[in-house]
């Protein structure tokens, strides 16, 4: 059965409206008393003459039927060390669309054609090229981007964009092939934000349920410097959802076109099994994901 985030939604959506106030986070990672740059990007290199096994072998835990292993070869990239969060889209797009406030907190409510904008207004703002053309059609109040059309120009300009699916899972597993980018089959609650309290994966210990979205800082970074690739928001990518292809490609960007758009990493309300690298949903790019949908960004 395909999987929608709507399912995801419905199932916790009660205790959401019942959830008390959040347990005290985990001590921020960064070693230091200074404040992180959180627009920082990490230089990703790519699989070189090698590849790289997207998806998850048969025998993981959870693992679903859309995840088939194949081979990818990818160039070089950055990335967003953090979610983009609250105070760089608000810097960026004049607006904050986000349900838990906070500057460090990732933002979040946003569709994926506003992420879209995000990455051609912050491209605009370096003086770059952009990688899309957004004719946008409709907002609603609250100033998301609900129906536009969106065009590639170029993914060789040198501006930003979402990253591939591909992309975000290798950056997500840093040249781990297990479960989680920590090397190992479970995972806690001190290990990122998520519903460690129900749906615990493969015998993780009963965590805490903190109920909402934390800083993107304070949990530990993956072995590529990272953060929050598993847990707090879901992310937006680039790729239309689609079934795999068999053969080994450079850079694939996905289907040419289907039912939605993919977002990866899991949130602060889903079980431990939905925040698994491979793990994969899907939806319409005009949706808002409620409270949970985010995205981080990518350039040459």
């Amino acid at each position: 059965m395909k999987r929608m985030l709507f399912g995801i939604l419905v199932m916790v959506g009660l205790v959401l409206l019942t959830c008390s106030e959040p347990p005290s986070d985990p001590p921020s990672n960064d070693g230091n008393n200074n404040k992180p740059d959180y627009r920082a990007m990490v230089q990703i290199t790519g699989t070189g003459t090698g590849s790289f096994l997207m998806g998850s072998p048969v025998g993981e835990v959870n693992r679903n039927s859309d995840e088939t292993q194949w081979l990818v070869k990818l160039s070089n990239f950055k990335i967003s060390k953090y979610p983009v969060t609250q105070e760089w889209f608000q810097d960026v797009m004049g607006y904050n669309p986000s349900f838990f406030v906070g500057a460090n907190l990732p933002v979040e409510e946003v569709t994926w054609f506003d992420a879209i904008e995000f990455c051609n207004k912050l491209s605009e703002l370096q003086n770059l090229e952009p990688v899309y053309y957004i004719d946008v059609i409709t907002r609603n109040s609250f100033g998301n981007i609900t129906n536009a059309t969106v065009t590639e120009l170029s993914w060789d300009n040198s501006g930003y964009r979402l990253p591939t699916e591909a992309q975000w899972e290798y950056a997500c597993r840093a040249g781990t092939t297990t479960p989680f980018n920590w090397g190992t089959n479970q995972i806690t609650s001190d290990q990122a934000n998520f519903n460690a309290t129900a749906s615990l994966y493969n015998g993780s210990p009963v965590g805490v349920y903190r109920a909402r979205t934390t800083p993107v800082d304070i949990f530990p970074a993956n072995a590529w410097r990272l953060h929050d690739m598993h847990g707090n928001v879901f992310e937006w990518c680039w790729d239309w959802y689609g079934t795999y292809p068999t053969t080994v490609q450079l850079d694939y960007k996905g289907a040419s076109s289907g039912s939605g758009r993919v977002l990866r990493g899991g949130g602060y309300y889903n079980g431990g099994g939905q925040l698994r690298s491979a793990f994969r949903v899907r939806n319409a790019p005009f949706d808002v994901v409620s409270r949970i949908g985010g995205f981080r960004v990518v350039a040459p």
